[in-house]
């Protein structure tokens, strides 16, 4: 077969959704090696000179596993390198903090009860003569004699 001379993009062993100019036959996908996400770095240096791009942040592991540094870079680009330290909690460590952090009630004994209970009465009691002192007996405010002996009157 010559081809067809009048229907250049025509080819009847393609699918008719084939367009002049591409390719027809599909390109062998590439894969690359699935990486694990973590970059790893040899030190501080070696972080400092990681470059980011602009209002972005990476983690950058070192390689002894103990530190992590997040490198940061504002919307002008200026870098900055913040370090943390990558410490393991075990389970004995984690329920001693915990247990700490339960608070046990707190309990009176029926003697230091019974002092607050007399602290407390004494303290009415004066509370009382101070009202007595300033409404009189009779629970009044006090007025003018005059106006004391026209209330005795009635």
């Amino acid at each position: 077969m010559a081809g067809y001379p009048y229907l250049p993009q025509y080819n009847p062993y393609l699918p008719q959704t084939y367009q002049y100019g591409q390719n027809p036959l599909p390109q062998q996908q590439t894969q690359t090696p699935a990486t694990s996400g973590i970059i790893w770095v040899s030190g501080l240096q070696e972080a400092q000179m990681y470059p980011v791009v602009p209002n972005s942040a990476v983690a950058l592991w070192e390689q002894s596993g103990k530190v992590i540094y997040l490198k940061t870079a504002d919307a002008t680009g200026k870098p900055s390198v913040r370090i943390y330290d990558l410490v393991e909690r075990t389970e004995s460590a984690q329920s001693a903090s915990s247990s700490a952090d339960v608070k046990t009630p707190a309990y009176v004994t029926k003697e230091e009860l019974s002092e607050i209970l007399a602290v407390m009465k004494g303290l009415t009691g004066e509370v009382e003569q101070i009202k007595g002192d300033l409404y009189g007996i009779s629970g009044r405010k006090r007025t003018s004699k005059k106006a004391e002996a026209s209330d005795d009157d009635e």
